[in-house]
């Protein structure tokens, strides 16, 4: 039965899916795709009739398989509709059903701004007698819509598709109907007064600067994206390049050379970053636009309240109500796409940043000053990877042994086995092999994985589910260094921290729902991005998102960093714990006191010498920390040697 249940989830995701769209929002949909999902819908339903229903003959009743079997029809018939109100079918369409189907759907989809109005705000609006809604109404007996035993009766229709699609808009054809009642039953067909008037003149000035500001804002979004997925990330890509090369060979170039390919890597993100500026002062201004008008409704607002008559008062208020609502929404909108691109510049800065850090090291080695330390925070490939695993197969264990989720709507208890098909393992092994020469082994590399976990609320029968919450947990190794080098030594940085998180937000804010992310670097995290974690007094969500909450991890101390003020991440924070390792570091320290450090002809240890007996390499870098930290040696990285520990 269970497999039954898995194989009807994956036959009726596409029609869920279409039967939660209107006509509109698939016409916004490129027709390719439009017709693929037509095609997919009638493979589906084809499998469900002629094998579901043979090898599951129990699973459901015959009225249940004819009621899916409907369904199916009508996601069809949606997916028809977008193009019939665009004039003509694709043949892969033509005659799967009538006119008078396709009409009907049309007609529905033109009332749908009804749906988020109540009955008496219709009637609000008819009693304005201009606007869409008026027109509508009173157009409403010129359809085929005020007659449906008539359409049911036709032959030509599919009566049980005709009945879904009743169904599906039913209280949206009764708020149509009663509304217009209503309005006729208590006000009649003529209702004007100079308060109303004024209020219309209003909210009729704030529309369509409204209209004027969405516009605007999706020419300026589509071009800024375009260029940010195109020329902007290239660039990024060729600068990241250009460090790279930088690491490793800069330090055996000419100074004046090295510091004028810096300084033209400078020059061009600071291009990207005026261009983001600019973008940013542009929607800003469309805000202070909205925001006039948000000004100008409330003052036309406190003056209906001298209104003599309490009728014409209310009715005032409801239409100024009604867009103020209109207008804050579209300025939250606003507000997060600034805040997207801020991140954005954000990004570009701490680039910059590390572009002036990394001419400053290389000015220092071109001038032949050494880093006494370093070595202090070296951590060699085969420590990286076993880092990574160590810490995912505690965070597994830690996500299996858990009975409670604190998620931003309360405590979710977690019953056994609740995990089975909600959570995956994610890697970057595409771009680690783009890394690799094609005789290397990737396995002997970390591989940035991630461990996915999904809290969900099912619906219809437990066959569909809504996502809740997303915990995760992701290791970030400098695969670049690595693959180069051998070994890396630097702490995570911002913009590391960055890349993950910006894709993160973009799908939790395009989604709906929230994202808690635990974020473990083996090199520990630079102070900057430390900061980055310390978020605001509100209580809710990272500074990168409000539906975000961080920690990050130093899987060489085991420390967490994460906004103490954030309910989501402070109440789940053990679940990101590192593995307990002291027991193993501290016979490595032993091993190591015993072994060379009383052994007065020793002068130092390297970390092969320490593996050799039987402990891990990140367990040796641990046991070097502790020694180096209490003065019995310094770290120091050879390239024949590689981590070496010398003693004092």
């Amino acid at each position: 039965m269970s497999n039954c249940k898995e194989r009807f989830r994956d036959l009726t995701h596409t029609k869920d899916r279409i039967l939660n769209e209107d006509v509109a929002a698939l016409k916004r949909q490129s027709e390719r795709a439009r017709i693929e999902r037509y095609n997919e819908l009638k493979a589906d339903e084809e499998s469900f009739v002629f094998e579901f229903t043979a090898d599951c003959p129990d699973f459901f009743t015959g009225a249940e398989e004819d009621r899916v079997r409907s369904e199916f029809r009508l996601a069809r018939l949606l997916v028809a509709a977008s193009f019939y109100d665009d004039g003509s079918l694709p043949a892969a369409m033509d005659g799967d059903f009538v006119d008078a189907e396709l009409q009907a759907v049309v007609d529905f989809d033109r009332y749908k701004q009804f749906d988020a109005l109540s009955e008496e705000q219709i009637a609000t609006r008819v009693r304005r007698m201009e606007g869409e809604v008026y027109e509508l109404v009173t157009e409403y007996t010129a359809t085929q819509l005020t007659d449906l035993d008539e359409l049911l009766d036709d032959p030509a229709v599919q009566r049980d598709v005709m009945e879904r699609l009743l169904e599906r808009y039913e209280e949206r054809r009764e708020k149509i109907r009663r509304g217009f009642f209503v309005y006729v039953e208590n006000q009649g067909l003529v209702h004007t007064v100079e308060t109303i008037e004024e209020a219309i003149r209003a909210v009729g000035s704030a529309e369509a600067e409204r209209e004027r500001v969405r516009s605007e804002l999706e020419a300026g979004l589509e071009e800024l994206y375009d260029r940010l997925e195109g020329d902007l990330q290239g660039e990024f890509r060729e600068l990241e390049a250009d460090l790279l090369e930088l690491e490793a060979t800069g330090a055996g170039e000419d100074l004046p050379t090295v510091a004028g390919r810096l300084d033209r890597c400078a020059d061009r993100r600071g291009a990207a970053t005026a261009e983001l500026d600019a973008r940013i002062d542009q929607v800003k201004g469309l805000q202070a636009d909205l925001q006039d008008q948000v000004s100008n409704l409330e003052s036309v607002r406190e003056e209906t309240k001298d209104a003599a008559r309490e009728a014409v008062r209310e009715e005032a208020s409801a239409l100024l109500e009604d867009e103020l609502s209109d207008l804050h929404e579209q300025h939250e909108r606003l507000e997060a796409e600034v805040g997207r691109l801020e991140r954005e510049r954000e990004q570009l800065a701490t680039a910059n940043e590390r572009l002036e850090e990394k001419q400053a090291d290389l000015e220092a080695a071109v001038a032949g000053v050494d880093d006494p330390d370093a070595g202090d925070d070296v951590v060699t490939t085969s420590m990286a990877r076993l880092f990574e695993m160590d810490y995912l197969g505690r965070f597994d264990i830690s996500m299996h042994e858990t009975e409670v989720i604190h998620t931003p709507e309360g405590i979710r208890e977690i019953s056994e086995g609740y995990w089975e098909d909600r959570s995956e393992r994610r890697t970057d092994h595409a771009r680690l092999l783009d890394l690799l020469p094609d005789d290397e082994d990737p396995e002997r590399y970390p591989h940035n994985r991630c461990a996915r976990y999904e809290i969900t609320d099912e619906r219809y029968l437990g066959l569909s589910r809504d996502l809740e919450l997303v915990v995760e947990a992701q290791v970030v190794s400098n695969l670049d260094a690595h693959t180069r080098n051998g070994f890396d030594a630097a702490p995570a940085d911002v913009d590391r921290l960055l890349d993950v998180v910006n894709s993160v937000v973009y799908e939790a804010e395009r989604e709906g729902y929230h994202y808690l992310l635990a974020v473990a670097s083996p090199t520990g995290w630079s102070e900057r991005s430390r900061r980055q974690v310390a978020g605001g007094d509100d209580g809710g969500g990272s500074r990168f998102s409000r539906r975000l909450s961080l920690c990050l991890v130093d899987l060489q101390t085991g420390d967490l960093y994460y906004d103490e003020n954030d309910p989501v991440v402070a109440d789940n924070a053990a679940l990101f714990e590192p593995p307990v390792v002291a027991e193993r570091v501290a016979a490595c320290t032993e091993h190591v006191r015993d072994t060379y450090v009383d052994d007065v002809t020793t002068d130092s240890v390297t970390i092969d010498d320490v593996l050799e007996a039987g402990f891990d390499p990140h367990v040796v870098k641990r046991s070097f920390n502790e020694l180096a930290a209490e003065g019995t040696g310094e770290q120091f990285y050879l390239d024949e040697f590689g981590l070496t520990l010398d003693l004092d």
